[in-house]
């Protein structure tokens, strides 16, 4: 049957994406808008923890990796934020390249794909 109003916890629809999933770190949600404007949200009640402005337009949709959330803009501009209750902007650092698909982590390694090249970062 129609579970809508029954088991619907809650909802959210300012700055909501269309393209970037979402992202759960412990009891945070974080997303990004397609129009640049990060946002967490505490995941039980749904409300607003923090929304910032990033700038760009985004379809690749956020990551977790080494304690850190990664965020890539279409336009090759890649934000690095500290999760918490607090927006903490650690790194903002471009590609120079158009860049629309989601990243990949492996053994300590970040790949970013973007119109041109595929990009390893290590922190070795």
């Amino acid at each position: 049957g129609d579970v809508t109003e029954s088991h619907v916890a809650w909802t959210f629809k300012r700055g909501a994406p269309h393209t970037p999933s979402l992202l759960l770190v412990g009891d945070e949600l974080y997303m990004v808008s397609d129009r640049g404007v990060a946002t967490c949200l505490d995941a039980k009640t749904g409300e607003e923890v923090w929304q910032e402005r990033l700038g760009g337009a985004f379809s690749a949709s956020p990551i977790y990796a080494d304690g850190k959330i990664y965020m890539q803009s279409e336009e090759g501009v890649g934000f690095v934020l500290r999760p918490g209750r607090e927006f903490d902007l650690v790194a903002e650092n471009k590609l120079g390249e158009r860049t629309l698909a989601s990243y990949a982590v492996d053994n300590g390694r970040l790949y970013i794909r973007s119109a041109e090249h595929l990009f390893c970062v290590s922190g070795q």
